[in-house]
């Protein structure tokens, strides 16, 4: 690929993962809000970010020039938009307790986690291909729970939040609810947005026998739909730091 469509993506990319790496680290420091909330959006960036770097890897060339980068276990797809569910939750309603009814929405993000530490760790479980369309974990089928998972849980979170408002009774809506609501919707769309991108790819390659990731302007669009929705998420993050802070100082003011 021509050198500017490549360093690009890449510079934005590197961005994203330094702001979600930097964003998610101060939320795990945060003294402000609910404390669960704070570190489940942290994992969220930091996840994210770890993911994102697979991406870099990937759109880079470097998995296939350095395969063992391929299997390093900082791919973490499936985590991420149930970290943003429970994050929601927990805002909303800070005296939940989680039970092990929970349990159900970490079993695919553990059972993803599992496995990339088995193949880092075990070469002989690798599959030669690395992806494979029916892995739930790393292929055609982890893609679509990808994309499926994703406004799934955002419609709960959504769910969630009309309920909130609805017990609050307010006109006018408080500000963590206008904050949560602004991260949902453009959630939303960024995900639609990388979710046309895939469907297009594979439809080409079914009825047009087109690979699509093989040219320039779609490897770029796909790739950067993921590194919007990320920096996002650290636009929405950096907010609620520094409103979280202006709160703080207002409290200790006399």
């Amino acid at each position: 690929m021509p050198a500017l469509p490549v360093l690009l993506p890449l510079a934005l990319m590197a961005v994203a993962i330094v702001a979600a790496l930097a964003i998610g680290g101060l939320f795990f420091l945060k003294q402000s809000g609910e404390r669960r909330a704070n570190r489940l959006y942290g994992a969220l960036l930091i996840l994210g970010g770890l993911t994102q770097l697979h991406f870099a890897l990937d759109f880079g060339g470097w998995l296939i020039s350095d395969p063992w980068l391929r299997y390093l276990p900082i791919y973490f797809s499936l985590w991420l938009p149930v970290l943003l569910f429970s994050h929601v939750k927990i805002s909303l309603y800070p005296s939940y307790q989680f039970r092990w009814t929970d349990m159900k929405h970490l079993t695919l993000p553990i059972g993803q986690t599992l496995y990339f530490l088995a193949i880092w760790l075990f070469p002989s479980f690798r599959h030669e291909t690395g992806r494979y369309f029916y892995n739930p974990f790393y292929g055609g089928l982890e893609q679509a729970l990808f994309l499926f998972g994703w406004p799934l849980y955002v419609l709960f979170s959504v769910l969630y939040l009309r309920r909130k408002r609805a017990a609050l009774n307010m006109r006018s809506l408080p500000r963590l609810l206008w904050y949560l609501r602004k991260l949902l919707k453009g959630v939303l769309l960024f995900i639609l947005a990388y979710a046309i991108l895939s469907v297009a790819d594979v439809l080409a390659f079914k009825y047009l026998l087109t690979d699509l990731r093989s040219r320039v302007w779609y490897a770029g669009a796909q790739a950067l739909s993921f590194t919007v929705l990320l920096l996002w998420l650290c636009v929405y993050g950096g907010q609620v730091l520094v409103w979280g802070r202006a709160l703080r100082v207002a409290v200790q003011k006399p």
